[in-house]
């Protein structure tokens, strides 16, 4: 009796126990079904709206015409809206073709002098001007954001890749707003300047530099060149443009440096692409301003560390290609010290990275040799075009500002020394008739005067000397070049054998002999200077043929090779 009041208990609890399952699972279901159709009804409400809403844009724009010179009547409010609405549902590969169309537009209304079809006639109702501005950075953005994707090779991207620029120029300065030329709006040409800086500052601030090296390098970095000079002059344009607004402060110039002037011989390609844009960054004195920033230690540091060795070859070398374009005018004016002390810090800083012999941490670079650091495999094609920059460094009319003709005026009166006269080896020659010489001799350089080591020009010269050993030391595959280049320019190696030999008697052999008592790892720019011109007088001895040497004597007579030989 008692078993069969328990097991109807028990099956009582179990259906009890199973019913409380089902209506749960009952109601876990009903929750499904109305989020599952939440969703679908969502997704569709979504896709009605988004269709109309592309529909709407597509109906709003379907009159622009491909040719931008063609006039359009299209009213910018009704097509801000559109604008608007479009940024809600926007899909980057969707939605191209679009954006082109709008770009065409917005190309084609700054051309209106009207403010109802311009499309910064839209900013100047003050209920939409905020959101103007925001949409208008959003649109900026979105040019960059397709610019950098673009393949330049293809014709069809090559074309897009003018009208984004287009876009980004044209709304980034108010020269081509037609709409500001009406008398009655040039009150508001300053506040309008002072927007599309704003709007510059808005790109600068997402990354537009980075996205324009990534052009520039992908462009001008391979054996055909797929950049157009309507490209470049844009792209160097709009880099110019930040520069401006914030009167080059040492932020933006750093900035402009590691980003812009480092692109592998980029002011080599500008010169045959676009000319303007070299004229444009002479008239705004990059070079000069370029050298004062890297004066600076710290800022020198910041860019080699942001670029290191690779990079910084290549900004080395577009500073050379500025310095040649401006020999006449900044270069005289700069090139000792702020040239010489720029560039020798550049090279000693790629310098650090060179070694003499292959291991597991180095890499082969072709100008550097061994080198601790990977080559970029975007810089392969340039290296031609940047060794023909390099060659700048000891091309005549560079050193002829920096060396020459100083040197020459120093040495004009400097006479070469004499060689020993050889005496017989006899007791009297040795006793009296020797002492006699000898004190004539220290009373004949007592009666000179020699230069110190210490007075300015003389620490010019070594200075100069520094900037060519460390190039001879840091280009090591361009050695011979390097010294060859130094070897035959004009009297450029005897005015330096005649400076040395006004540094005191037997080519100031006492004096190098002092100062190696206080410096004895030969590492001061005193002993470059020696051994750059014992580098050079190596080669150029092995270079002459007999005939140079004993008949013609041009630069350097028999009588020097001796003294040379003697010191």
């Amino acid at each position: 009796m008692f078993h069969k009041t328990e097991d109807q208990k028990g099956s009582f609890l179990e259906q009890t126990k199973a019913a409380r399952k089902e209506r749960a699972l009952e109601k876990q279901r009903e929750t499904a079904c109305i989020t599952i159709q939440a969703y679908v009804r969502g997704w569709l409400t979504r896709t009605k709206v988004t269709k109309t809403i592309l529909d709407n844009f597509d109906a709003a724009l379907q009159d622009i015409p491909e040719d931008s010179t063609k006039p359009i009547h299209i009213p910018s409010h009704q097509v801000y809206k559109q604008v608007s609405r479009l940024a809600m549902v926007w899909k980057k590969e969707r939605d191209k073709e679009r954006f082109v169309k709008l770009c065409r537009y917005l190309v084609c209304s700054l051309d209106s002098e009207s403010p109802k079809v311009s499309y910064v006639g839209v900013a100047l109702n003050k209920d939409y001007v905020l959101k103007w501005i925001t949409q208008m950075n959003d649109i900026l953005w979105k040019c960059c954001i397709y610019l950098k994707d673009l393949k330049l090779e293809f014709s069809s991207d090559s074309k897009q890749a003018v009208l984004f620029l287009h876009v980004l120029v044209s709304f980034t300065s108010t020269n081509t707003w037609n709409v500001l030329k009406n008398k009655n709006m040039e009150m508001l040409k300053a506040g309008m300047n002072q927007l599309c800086a704003n709007l510059m500052g808005q790109l600068f601030q997402k990354g537009f530099y980075l996205i324009m090296k990534d052009i520039l390098v992908h462009g001008l970095g391979q054996i055909k060149i797929t950049l157009k000079n309507v490209s470049l002059t844009a792209i160097i344009t709009l880099s110019l443009r930040p520069l401006i607004a914030a009167n080059f402060s040492d932020k933006l110039m750093t900035i402009f440096l590691i980003h812009i002037l480092s692109v592998p011989a980029l002011i080599q390609h500008l010169g045959k692409l676009a000319p303007e844009c070299v004229n444009n960054m002479v008239t705004h004195k990059i070079f000069t301003k370029s050298l004062e920033l890297l004066s600076s230690q710290q800022s020198m540091r910041i860019v080699f560390n942001a670029l290191e060795g690779n990079y910084a070859l290549c900004l080395l070398a577009n500073l050379l290609e500025l310095a040649l374009i401006e020999k006449e005018s900044s270069l005289k004016s700069l090139g000792v010290p702020s040239f010489v002390v720029v560039i020798t810090g550049l090279l000693e800083s790629c310098q650090n990275y060179v070694v003499n012999k292959q291991s597991n941490l180095t890499n082969w670079h072709p100008v550097l040799g061994w080198f601790a650091q990977p080559m970029d495999p975007a810089l392969y094609s340039s290296i031609p075009y940047v060794k023909s920059q390099l060659h700048i460094l000891w091309n005549s009319e560079i050193t002829k500002i920096i060396f020459g003709d100083y040197l020459s005026e120093l040495v004009k009166d400097t006479e070469s020394p004499q060689p020993p006269s050889p005496t017989k080896n006899t007791h009297f020659s040795g006793t009296f008739l020797k002492k006699v010489f000898e004190n004539k001799g220290n009373r004949t350089n007592i009666q000179k005067n020699y230069r110190l080591l210490g007075s300015p020009e003389v620490q010019r010269i070594i200075l100069i000397c520094s900037l060519y050993h460390t190039a001879l030391n840091t280009l090591t595959q361009l050695q011979l070049d390097i010294l060859t280049g130094l070897c035959y320019q004009n009297t450029l190696l005897h005015d330096l054998w005649l400076f040395l030999c006004s540094l005191g008697p037997n080519c100031g052999m006492k004096t190098f002999l002092d100062h190696l008592a206080i410096n004895t790892k030969c590492s001061a720019p005193e002993f470059q200077m020696l051994q750059l011109f014992c580098d050079c007088m190596t080669h150029y001895v092995t270079i002459l043929d007999d005939m140079e040497m004993y008949e013609q004597q041009k630069s350097f007579k028999l009588t020097d090779f001796i003294v040379l030989s003697n010191f």
